[in-house]
């Protein structure tokens, strides 16, 4: 919808204010804010008219307006001036990515926890793997007599382990069993192909090691089950209790995060944008903005970082900030699969 150019003034003016006092505003306030104002009552008018459109709305009977989230996003896309990155803020994400030295997977979420730590609001990051992995590597580390250390590796990087306790002493016999097992049937194979009935075939063709190997390769492949193509994580949760109206509202947005698919589908349909509030689909969010921006380093990944914030943030710094340090992710990303592949 188009507004008139007073009605933008207006909306601009009041979201600006909102932003910077958390309090509503009011037309005496709007007189001082806006060049060539009108009259009060010509700015009270405009103001109810915002009002009946859904981009303002009066908080109890105070005589001054708040922003809707539909103010909110009219300001962002149509009102708010295009900013860039400050300097300030450019070089303290170029001097804590410095130390950045992570596999791919693991990158995402270690420069979440730089954003959080910057702006002091918590940040959703999300990898996706576009190929289908496979299995580089399987090892399994002695750690007692009886008890090992699984490690499994994918030829994209990722990883997972688990301790293995086993009923019974694990010789170096049926270790060389094992490895000959992995080498032969497990490694160089997509994770999709290494099902439970595929790792049944390979117990029932081990023959008289088939009891002893059973643990261990069971523990296998739940490993490689654990290894999914998306990967979400949320750092600095205890700053998304101070955002919250109340410590309820919080432990609501961490389960609406933990299922995952809500999250993943919100940044699938906005790509780089902003979603706020209820328009997001999810009164768990209702208070709320999520700032996102997407990465892709190559064919084999994507993803996105996202602020989660409260409507009142500043747009033209965090917005540029995000886009700056996406990026960012994706030039990381790319580097450390290349070092993995020398």
């Amino acid at each position: 919808m188009e507004l008139t150019p007073r009605k933008q003034a207006v909306l601009k003016a009041i979201v600006k204010a909102y932003i910077e006092t958390g309090e509503p505003v009011g037309s005496k306030i709007l007189t001082e804010l806006i060049e060539n104002a009108p009259s009060s009552a010509t700015l009270r008018n405009e103001m109810s008219e915002l009002c009946d459109l859904g981009f303002l709305e009066q908080p109890h009977t105070s005589a001054g307006r708040i922003p809707t989230s539909r103010g909110f996003q009219f300001y962002v896309k149509k009102l708010m001036p295009m900013g860039e990155i400050s300097e300030a803020d450019k070089a303290y994400i170029d001097n804590a990515l410095e130390n950045i030295s992570e596999i791919p997977e693991k990158i995402p979420a270690a420069v979440g926890k730089i954003l959080s730590d910057m702006t002091g609001y918590p940040v959703i990051s999300c990898l996706m793997t576009n190929s289908e992995a496979a299995v580089k590597r399987v090892e399994a580390l002695r750690v007692s007599r009886s008890t090992l250390m699984l490690l499994v590796i994918t030829n994209d990087g990722r990883t997972r382990n688990r301790i293995v306790r086993l009923s019974q002493d694990f010789t170096p016999e049926i270790m060389e069993r094992f490895n000959t097992i992995i080498d032969e049937k497990v490694k160089r194979r997509p994770l999709s192909e290494l099902t439970l009935g595929y790792m049944q075939s390979i117990i029932a063709s081990a023959g008289i090691d088939a009891f002893s190997l059973m643990p261990l390769l069971t523990a296998v492949f739940e490993t490689v089950n654990e290894i999914d193509s998306v990967s979400l994580d949320l750092s600095g949760m205890p700053r998304l209790y101070d955002i919250s109206s109340n410590e309820e509202a919080a432990r609501r947005i961490i389960s609406l995060i933990e299922r995952r698919d809500p999250i993943i589908s919100m940044f699938e349909e906005i790509g780089s944008g902003v979603i706020f509030g209820s328009e997001s689909g999810y009164s768990e969010l209702s208070n709320d903005t999520l700032i996102a921006a997407s990465f892709d380093s190559n064919s084999k990944y994507r993803g996105y970082i996202a602020l989660l914030g409260p409507k009142r943030i500043s747009y033209e710094q965090v917005i540029p900030s995000i886009e700056y340090i996406a990026e960012k992710i994706g030039n990381l990303i790319l580097e450390a699969q290349k070092d993995m592949e020398d």
